[in-house]
């Protein structure tokens, strides 16, 4: 498959999903809106949710793209990194589903029958807070005992600012005040004293 056929076909369902779900879409459909023959899409996905999938590969590599910035970022505390961090997941996720309500279909189909490929987000999330973590510690600006286990915790802290459902119930002011907040709680644990 080509490169420029794949985003082609991802861009024609992404615009279908959001428009009329996940649900209410058909390959036909997503064929039609790119003159292709259906029997020509199924050469490329399989399915619907093969389609969903690539979509969610896709804005996750965005997403890795972006928090791997902040992971890197030269001129910083690990706390502001954290924070920014934080922030940055939660703009993400805003620019998504924002306003989208259409794409939680999506979200939902995914979670249910791919839940390795959630799994491999959440991974990926807490490979980039554990870094973080690391950083404060060889910086003697944290004083944590297990990373990994840390890691964990603070990813279940801060899971609320990267979860559809929460981004399309409050406006993106309230959660960076609660974003801010709980990280502020947690940096409160982490800061060497």
């Amino acid at each position: 498959m080509t490169e420029e056929m794949s985003s082609k076909i991802l861009d024609a369902a992404e615009a279908r999903f959001r428009t009329y779900g996940f649900g209410k879409t058909t390959m036909a459909e997503i064929a039609s809106d790119i003159d292709m023959s259906t029997a020509n899409l199924y050469r490329y996905f399989e399915n619907k949710l093969a389609i969903g999938s690539a979509m969610a590969g896709r804005c996750f590599n965005t997403r890795e793209m972006i928090l791997a910035e902040v992971v890197s970022r030269a001129g910083i505390s690990e706390s502001e990194r954290l924070e920014i961090f934080v922030l940055e997941m939660l703009k993400y996720g805003h620019s998504q589903f924002s306003d989208e309500p259409k794409m939680s279909e999506l979200v939902d189909a995914i979670i249910k029958k791919l839940p390795g490929l959630i799994q491999s987000q959440v991974d990926s999330e807490k490979k980039f807070i554990s870094t973080i973590l690391q950083q404060g510690c060889d910086s003697n600006e944290f004083d944590i005992e297990n990373i990994d286990e840390m890691s964990s915790y603070v990813l279940a802290a801060v899971v609320k600012f990267s979860s559809p459902f929460f981004i399309e119930m409050y406006p993106i002011t309230e959660m960076e005040r609660l974003a801010k907040g709980v990280v502020s709680l947690i940096l409160n644990g982490l800061v060497k004293k």
